[in-house]
């Protein structure tokens, strides 16, 4: 079957469901990353700066980083899946009630068994997902399944030939706010960031491209 060349909206699935059906199966940090993005830009994770003290041998000195926490009147209505991750990186870090990018890093250096076992069970849970809604069985995508990642390459193909942020960079970025998961899951993170000019100051205040920027070192 020919797949279509466009399609202009994004898959009605969790984005790690996409990105597990793209990649037949395996679940990767890209998949993290994409659901914690979507979290952000659908408003159900909320976005702070904060101000942190960092000592060295050398010296001690404040550096600013991004944090994010859970909304708490949106947590009833969160998917599944977007609640057994950030059950688990909130809980590897101790129940702390915010978290930014360095927290986690040093979360996974401190507990790197529990960190692995945490994320292995969402990763099963994601491939679970898939499997109960038909688009995948023994590991292998069903032909549901390949239909649906013909769609999401012409998403893809979409993003990839007309997401252009050059023509009306302000009406762009407002636009790009929820894709940016999916441009995580499609390799176009580069391409998107540098569209996005995150090094300017007037751009990077949106919280949605300041986690992508602080969290994902972009930019």
């Amino acid at each position: 079957m020919d797949e279509p060349l466009y399609i202009r909206e994004p898959p009605d699935l969790h984005p790690a469901v996409v990105g597990c059906l793209a990649r037949r199966g395996a679940v990767t940090g890209a998949e993290v990353m994409a659901s914690v993005l979507l979290l952000v830009a659908n408003g159900a994770l909320e976005t702070r700066q904060s101000e942190r003290r960092v000592t060295t041998i050398a010296s001690a000195h404040d550096i600013t980083v991004t944090e994010v926490r859970p909304v708490q009147d949106r947590w009833d209505a969160l998917d599944i899946l977007d609640k057994e991750l950030l059950s688990f990186l909130f809980g590897v870090l101790g129940g702390a009630g915010a978290l930014s990018l360095a927290d986690l890093q040093a979360a996974a250096r401190r507990r790197p068994a529990a960190f692995d076992a945490g994320l292995q069970r969402w990763k099963g849970l994601v491939v679970a997902r898939a499997e109960e809604l038909g688009l995948m069985r023994g590991g292998f995508r069903t032909e549901t399944g390949k239909a649906v990642c013909r769609n999401s390459k012409a998403f893809e193909r979409y993003l990839h030939d007309f997401g252009t942020l050059e023509d009306e960079p302000p009406v762009a970025v407002e636009l790009w706010g929820p894709y940016l998961a999916y441009a995580v899951l499609f390799d176009l993170g580069d391409r998107v960031a540098r569209e996005l000019e995150l090094d300017s100051p007037g751009v990077a205040g949106n919280p949605n491209l300041a986690v992508w920027k602080n969290w994902f070192g972009i930019g």
